[in-house]
């Protein structure tokens, strides 16, 4: 009997615990709301290559094109020596940074001659991760070209990583009493578990060795 109890307590102290299955044999955990999922994306979400929502069809691929990656159109590409205050509340007040990235409206004009021998020609296109991931879209470039410089350098992809929210299907966690899920706050019930995972962007096709 002592065992027993001594294994329920150690999963209530771990939190992540095997979910419940339906008749179905899938896991039942109850849905995170979107926006507690913001609010722990927090400072991790750029309204320049991610997106909550599709984009619209004209945009999805688009040669050589800076389009915006949400509705108010915030460009993929910057000017080298961009500089702006982007809050004027302090840093800790700001507790949804996905609302307060729909404000932003930088726009910088970037233009390529590809006709350029050492450019190489490049596609900005959006990548749907799929309902398990948050943010779903992600904006990246493509390489359309494969050598550049009379065919002597190789266009190679040049990426940096984000960070974004991954659910993990097959597991359900509960926070411990004196955690709170979001501002808000989340009932203990047994919830979709999601972690951080970093992926690769890519920003350019350098023309190199």
């Amino acid at each position: 009997m002592m065992d027993f109890v001594y294994v329920l307590f150690l999963l209530s102290t771990i939190g992540v615990c095997a979910s419940p299955i339906n008749k179905d044999g899938k896991p039942e955990c109850e849905e995170m709301p979107e926006y507690e999922l913001e609010e722990i994306l927090g400072p991790a979400y750029n309204a320049r290559y991610m997106s909550l929502t599709p984009p619209p069809p004209e945009d999805e691929s688009r040669l050589g094109a800076k389009r915006g990656i949400v509705s108010d159109a915030v460009d993929f590409y910057v000017a080298h020596d961009l500089e702006v205050e982007i809050e004027t509340r302090p840093a800790w007040a700001v507790t949804n940074h996905v609302e307060a990235a729909r404000e932003q409206s930088f726009r910088f004009k970037r233009d390529l001659d590809y006709s350029q021998e050492w450019h190489c020609k490049q596609r900005i296109k959006w990548l749907d991760l799929g309902p398990d991931y948050f943010p779903r879209y992600l904006k990246s470039v493509e390489c359309l070209s494969e050598t550049c410089w009379f065919n002597i350098y190789k266009c190679r992809p040049r990426s940096f990583a984000v960070k974004l929210l991954k659910r993990r299907r097959d597991r359900c966690t509960a926070a411990p009493d004196d955690d709170r899920i979001g501002s808000s706050g989340l009932p203990r019930e047994l919830r979709e578990l999601w972690v951080w995972e970093e992926r690769a962007v890519t920003f350019c096709c350098d023309c190199g060795i």
